[in-house]
C-alpha cells in the first residue's frame, strides 16, 4: 500500500552517484562508546587533565600518571583518539616518539569537566 513517502534508505546507492563501498563509515548508534561510560573511566578525565597544557609525549605521560599501567594507559589513549577527544603523532626516529595532544573538541571537553568540578567544590561535592 503506498502511502506516498519514499524510503530513500532502501534505494540503491548507485542511483544517487556512488556505489556502496563509497559510502562514508560511521558506527552504528549501539556500536558508540556510551559518554558516561567513556568519562567513568578513572583513567580518562586524568589524561584529559594532563593534555591540558600542550602537547605530551607518552613516556611522559605515564610518568605523570603515575600508577596507570601501559596497557591501560593505551587503552585509554586509543578510546580517546577514537571518540574524537585526543590526536596521537607517531615521529618516525629511532626510539620511536609518540606525543598526544587535545584536539578542540577534547580542549572544550575538558573545559565543560573542570566546571564541573567547581560546580562540584562549590557544593562540597569534591
Amino acid at each position: 500500500m503506498p502511502t506516498g513517502r519514499r524510503d530513500f534508505d532502501r534505494e540503491p546507492a548507485a542511483w544517487f552517484g556512488h556505489q556502496d563501498d563509497e559510502r562514508e563509515e560511521r558506527p552504528e548508534p549501539h556500536e558508540r562508546e556510551d559518554l558516561y561510560r567513556l568519562l567513568g573511566s578513572r583513567w580518562v578525565v586524568a589524561v584529559l587533565r594532563e593534555l591540558r597544557d600542550g602537547t605530551v609525549r607518552y613516556n611522559t605521560l605515564h610518568r605523570r600518571l603515575g600508577g596507570v599501567s601501559h596497557k591501560m594507559l593505551t587503552q585509554t589513549l586509543r578510546r580517546l583518539q577514537r571518540a574524537g577527544l585526543v590526536l596521537r603523532r607517531a615521529h618516525h626516529t629511532v626510539p620511536p616518539n609518540v606525543d598526544y595532544q587535545l584536539t578542540v573538541t577534547g580542549a572544550e571537553l575538558l573545559e565543560y569537566l573542570m566546571r564541573l568540578e567547581q560546580w562540584a567544590n562549590a557544593h562540597g561535592l569534591y
